[in-house]
């Protein structure tokens, strides 16, 4: 029997109940930008814990940005902690991957248009969440700009590490490297994928750092579900909240 959504929704909220943020402001944020399915309540709320309570030095960093959402959200809670000073940075490289590209291989359409869609192209959709990124943080976060790189997360971290200088996609220059107090992690959800970003991001997390992994609630099937599970027998992490994706502290 398949459960109507809304029936599903209530089901789930049961099994896996969850602390949100009440908050007017990120809820009027989302029904403005892009993406407002994609940023679960629970994770408000876990991102406003890690940002009260991170170590004051040390960057914050977001891996998956798309339209903007869950970037403006972080600059919101920043403002409304008084961190606004502390660096942050987010990466993305607006590469567009279809629910079915795995079994629709050989339906070029599909590989090279929007779910199959003939009149738009993979490229002009990525193009449009790319621009609406950039028009979203100028609107909501024109002062408080994160240093944005178009760039996948191996990439970034390869930069990080040698401490380049990029400019970001609003033009200005950004000093990458350094200590990190922060991540949130938003990127692909494969295990390999998610893992290498946890470990590149484990390197630079400063004792009583936090890291939030989304898409990880045990109802998923992503690989990031079985890895968030794997990080509670990890030495120097405790786990702080499931909400239901798996909040962690290092120590």
């Amino acid at each position: 029997m398949i459960l109507p959504m809304s029936l599903y929704r209530k089901l789930l909220l049961r099994l896996y109940p969850y602390k949100s943020l009440p908050d007017d402001y990120i809820t009027r944020l989302q029904g403005s930008i892009g993406g407002a399915g994609m940023l679960h309540p629970g994770n408000v709320y876990a991102l406003d814990y890690a940002i009260r309570h991170a170590p004051s030095e040390g960057a914050m960093l977001e891996i998956g940005s798309f339209a903007g959402l869950s970037t403006n959200v972080i600059t919101w809670l920043l403002r409304k902690t008084q961190r606004l000073s502390t660096p942050f940075f987010c990466c993305d490289p607006w590469v567009y991957d279809g629910f079915n590209d795995k079994v629709k291989r050989d339906d070029a359409v599909y590989m090279t248009h929007f779910e199959g869609c003939e009149h738009v192209t993979r490229a002009e959709y990525t193009r449009f969440i790319r621009e609406s990124f950039v028009r979203n943080m100028q609107l909501f976060s024109q002062d408080a700009l994160p240093s944005a790189l178009h760039t996948d997360s191996d990439t970034f971290f390869e930069a990080w590490k040698k401490k380049e200088i990029h400019t970001d996609v609003f033009g200005r220059q950004a000093q990458l490297g350094g200590a990190m107090s922060f991540a949130y992690i938003d990127g692909d959800h494969s295990y390999d994928q998610a893992r290498r970003d946890v470990e590149n991001t484990l390197e630079y997390l400063l004792p009583g750092g936090y890291l939030l992994l989304d898409d990880s609630a045990d109802y998923w099937k992503y690989g990031s579900v079985q890895l968030a599970k794997e990080m509670r027998r990890w030495k120097g992490l405790n786990l702080v909240m499931k909400n239901p994706n798996y909040l962690y502290i290092k120590h």
